[in-house]
């Protein structure tokens, strides 16, 4: 799978500069829903079906995203001097309030970086 993600990201930003790959998994309570915070029991179960992301750090502070799964509406181009929610941004308001939120809380974004999610 990295290897065909790999090969999207480089028709997409190019194909130079070190890529990272990243597997975050999805999740399904199958009992508990909403009591595990309410002292209750849950019995929470990964799944192999999930968000996949290669990723490249730049060195100026422009973002550039894409997703697969909104492949029709292109590359996305922002920066972080500019992580506001906005209509026009779509499906990268959650990325950008994942930055935005990591900034806030003291972690130093020093530089952008090219994300393709899947």
């Amino acid at each position: 799978m990295y290897g065909k993600l790999k090969e999207i990201f480089k028709q997409r930003f190019g194909g130079e500069g070190e890529l990272r790959c990243y597997f975050a998994p999805g999740r399904v309570n199958l009992i508990g829903e909403h009591t595990d915070y309410n002292g209750g029991h849950v019995f929470p179960c990964a799944l192999t079906l999930g968000t996949y992301a290669v990723v490249r750090d730049r060195d100026d502070r422009k973002l550039r995203l894409f997703s697969e799964n909104f492949s029709g509406k292109g590359v996305f181009e922002t920066s972080l001097d500019d992580l506001v929610m906005s209509e026009k941004a779509s499906w990268t308001n959650y990325p950008k309030g994942v930055i935005w939120a990591f900034a806030e809380g003291g972690k130093k974004i020093p530089t952008g970086f090219d994300i393709l999610y899947y």
